[in-house]
């Protein structure tokens, strides 16, 4: 299958050639249609490329987002998105294990996102990346 390594939208760009999770419908349809008002702190669990952190940081211009995503190729992917786009300032990402990492948040977010893969128990994620975020 041919895809896409640069998604373009109205005010940035995705690369998504390292991660495992590549840009999809799902996502975008998150990232547009989660409600953003007013939220000045949003966690996003399993960024991936930082689709979703970036749609928030466009839709609301005084979000900060931590964007929390356990896998090292996709954490990589997710900073030099946010370094590319007008809103580095208000994004963050975090390479560590969610489970881990939340018994150290002080203070509660507006909003949290997350856009997990989907396996049944029948199914095994196709490579190696996918399983480890799969396991979370």
């Amino acid at each position: 299958m041919n895809r896409e390594h640069v998604f373009r939208f109205k005010q940035f760009e995705v690369r998504n050639r390292m991660s495992a999770m590549k840009v999809g419908t799902d996502g975008v349809l998150l990232g547009a249609w989660c409600p953003v008002a007013g939220c000045r702190r949003v966690l996003d669990i399993g960024a991936g490329t930082g689709l979703i952190s970036l749609m928030i940081a466009q839709r609301e211009p005084d979000a900060f987002i931590d964007a929390v995503e356990i896998e090292r190729d996709a954490a990589a992917e997710a900073r030099d998105n946010f370094d590319s786009s007008p809103w580095s300032d208000r994004l963050r990402v975090i390479e560590a294990d969610f489970n881990r990492w939340a018994a150290g948040i002080d203070a509660p977010y507006d909003l949290i996102v997350s856009n997990p893969p989907y396996f049944n128990s029948e199914l095994k994620a196709p490579d190696a990346s996918r399983a480890l975020l799969q396991a979370v």
